[in-house]
């Protein structure tokens, strides 16, 4: 066994349309070390992080979900706070759903 089962979802919400999209990664074992350090990078504890503003109208909100095995973490953030390790992750599971042969 080389690492926990890995499974990190983003789901969108908001914008002009109001729209949602959702995205997951569900990548194997061999590629858990990469997810679990992508995951364990992002702030999941900062409040100053994750504190949703009232931004207006028009605005996006991300909900960024992962499950390390037993470890469970989730955070909702403004799109003004997505960047950094938060905005590496959600590119990663973007990237991941669309890769063909997943």
């Amino acid at each position: 066994m080389t690492g926990p089962d890995v499974v990190v979802t983003v789901v969108r919400t908001g914008g002009f349309a109001g729209i949602r999209r959702e995205w997951t990664a569900e990548p194997t074992r061999d590629q858990a070390p990469h997810w679990i350090t992508l995951v364990k990078e992002c702030p999941w504890d900062d409040e100053d992080a994750t504190a949703i503003p009232d931004a207006g109208a028009d605005r996006f909100v991300w909900r960024i979900e992962a499950r390390l095995g037993d470890d469970n973490r989730r955070a909702e953030l403004p799109e003004t706070h997505l960047h950094g390790a938060w905005r590496d992750l959600v590119c990663e599971v973007q990237s991941f759903e669309s890769t063909p042969g997943r």
